[in-house]
């Protein structure tokens, strides 16, 4: 799926399902620091891929997060191998793809920054501040870099694609769901 041949996603539409489903995994993550990060890369285009998968790697192990549909978002670890061939709904060499290690200096402020908070956020796409009418958007980390304090990275869904924000999100319509360390 999403070029990977190997690639399952575990896709969720609710903020509460992804977290019980998800909890001690991210729980874990607090305290540890983000070493690398890849992005699936059009090399005709020279860009982001962003139906890709965005892989985070922390102590060692890979963290996949996807974005689905309009309220799809899946989190999953070491599901596949980055030296797996790339192959866009078999478009070949049409669409050569390659992961892209650190591709974006604007969020390379995340490198080595220790995530101190997990934030899994639920969007009210009807705008009516039902709580039933709030779906899974994605996850936000709060890091701390050493000399600029609290730093903010997130994944989300941006409407049938990965969007990333190195900033909080702030919209009225967004709800936060805290993961706490075990």
């Amino acid at each position: 799926m999403l070029g990977i041949p190997t690639y399952r996603p575990r896709f969720h539409t609710d903020g509460n399902e992804f977290v019980m489903e998800n909890e001690s995994i991210l729980s874990n993550l607090i305290g540890k620091r983000i070493t690398k990060y890849w992005l699936m890369w059009d090399v005709l285009q020279d860009e982001w891929l962003t139906d890709g998968p965005v892989v985070l790697e922390i102590e060692n192990n890979r963290y996949e997060f996807t974005a689905y549909q309009l309220a799809e978002f899946s989190m999953t670890v070491n599901s596949f191998s980055l030296s797996d061939k790339l192959d866009w709904y078999d478009s070949g060499d049409e669409m050569p793809l390659v992961w892209n290690e650190n591709a974006k200096p604007e969020w390379n402020n995340i490198l080595n920054q220790s995530v101190k908070g997990i934030n899994v956020l639920s969007y009210d796409f009807l705008k009516e501040n039902n709580e039933d009418d709030f779906s899974l958007l994605g996850i936000e980390f709060i890091l701390e870099h050493q000399s600029k304090g609290l730093n903010f990275f997130s994944i989300f869904n941006g409407l049938d694609q990965n969007e990333i924000m190195n900033i909080r999100i702030d919209n009225s319509q967004v709800k936060r769901k805290q993961i706490l360390k075990d």
